[in-house]
């Protein structure tokens, strides 16, 4: 939903006012007072008149109240000391006055390479006045400026210079890139009008009065006019909410972080728990697994054994035939790795090792442990020897 804002337009004898919303007129009203004790009544009435709540208003100070200036090409200064600058300078730049000044200033882009100073002063009890009146009518002021900084808001092409007319006067404004960064009045009105907004327009031979305040609730005054106290409450108002942001943002972190850690043990708590209830179920599928693998590596084996029974026989058959009658074996293993370990009897070890290198089958026999005299069956002495030797497996 968009929010209306109240536009005022201040002149020395007259207050108009133009309720804006979403760059539309819903209301245009205007009313005179005599002095500045008048101001706060006038003003509480139009917002009254509007005949809609509003709670926001943007003032625009016409040309016989404020004080304007420019200064081309600016001084070499920093955007952030042109304001000290300004208020320093004041009794040189502006029209010297029993009244105390409120100023402001800001650096606006003409070209790509120069730059003017564009300042504005207006007596304080004025402003303080008009803040009050505000302050009475329920009004938040978020902006109060020259209407030169807003009138080019009110028409279709700001193309620079634009004359505005002012009584019997008209105001020429030249426009850069960022808004306005001179004004002149110019006496005499040569009766040509600029090519108003639709909205504006709408106003018909009224629009050139409402400008100032239409374009207030278009846009807000660059310059801003406020005393002392007012621009340190804003500051004041503008640290609060900081700290307000900042710590509501604390607060959120704070409270995703504590969701997170919640959602983090609510996880874990319901994984243990479903790890509890299937602990039983997981322990038997691992002990089936187990039994699997064990019944297929007995299977392999069986397989393995099956396939190489054939071969096992021929190589008994070749170590039996190699061996002489007075030799004889007593233990044989064939290892998977195809490591074949002998034990036996012989007259002479020696020979019996020389016989078993003869068979093809076996690759480098050799010894295992020391060669032991026994006496064997019919008291006969024969060594006991233990052979080593490897044998091609078929994988």
């Amino acid at each position: 939903m968009v929010s209306a804002v109240l536009g005022l337009a201040i002149s020395g004898t007259s207050v108009r006012a133009v309720l804006g919303v979403g760059g539309t007129v819903a209301w245009a009203g205007t009313a005179c007072y005599q002095d500045a004790s008048d101001l706060a009544e006038v003003i509480a009435r139009l917002a009254a008149e509007s005949g809609k709540p509003v709670r926001r208003a943007r003032v625009a100070l016409e040309r016989d109240l404020v004080q304007l200036r420019t200064l081309m090409p600016a001084p070499p200064l920093r955007a952030g000391a042109v304001r000290r600058y300004v208020a320093l300078e004041a009794a040189r730049l502006f029209r010297k006055s029993d009244a105390p000044l409120v100023t402001d200033a800001a650096l606006v882009p003409v070209t790509r390479t120069d730059r003017a100073l564009w300042a504005a002063a207006a007596p304080e009890a004025l402003l303080r006045t008009i803040l009050g009146g505000c302050a009475e009518a329920g009004l938040h002021v978020e902006a109060l400026g020259p209407a030169a900084d807003v009138l080019p808001s009110a028409v279709r092409r700001s193309t620079s210079p634009v004359s505005f007319p002012n009584g019997g006067a008209s105001e020429v404004l030249e426009v850069g890139p960022e808004g306005t960064w001179r004004s002149r009045r110019v006496r005499g009105c040569d009766g040509s009008l600029p090519d108003w907004v639709p909205a504006l327009a709408s106003l018909g031979e009224e629009a050139r009065h409402f400008a100032a305040a239409y374009g207030a609730t278009v846009r807000a005054p660059r310059l801003l006019l406020l005393p002392p106290e007012a621009q340190l409450a804003r500051e004041c108002s503008t640290r609060r909410r900081l700290a307000w942001l900042g710590c509501a943002s604390v607060a959120l972190w704070a409270l995703a972080a504590g969701i997170y850690g919640a959602r983090l043990v609510g996880s874990a708590s319901r994984a243990e728990r479903e790890l509890n209830r299937l602990a039983p179920a997981i322990d038997s599928a691992l002990a089936v697994r187990r039994e699997l693998t064990a019944a297929r590596a007995t299977l392999g084996l069986m397989a393995h054994a099956e396939r190489a029974r054939s071969r096992h026989l021929v190589l008994l058959a070749d170590l039996t035939r190699s061996l002489r009658d007075s030799s004889f074996l007593v233990a044989l293993r064939l290892a998977p790795d195809g490591t074949l370990r002998l034990g036996g009897y012989a007259p002479v070890a020696a020979r019996a090792l020389a016989d078993l290198e003869q068979v093809a089958a076996l690759r480098n026999p050799k010894f295992e442990g020391p060669v032991t005299r026994e006496v064997g069956h019919g008291a006969r002495e024969l060594d006991r020897f233990a052979i080593v030797g490897r044998v091609e497996v078929e994988r």
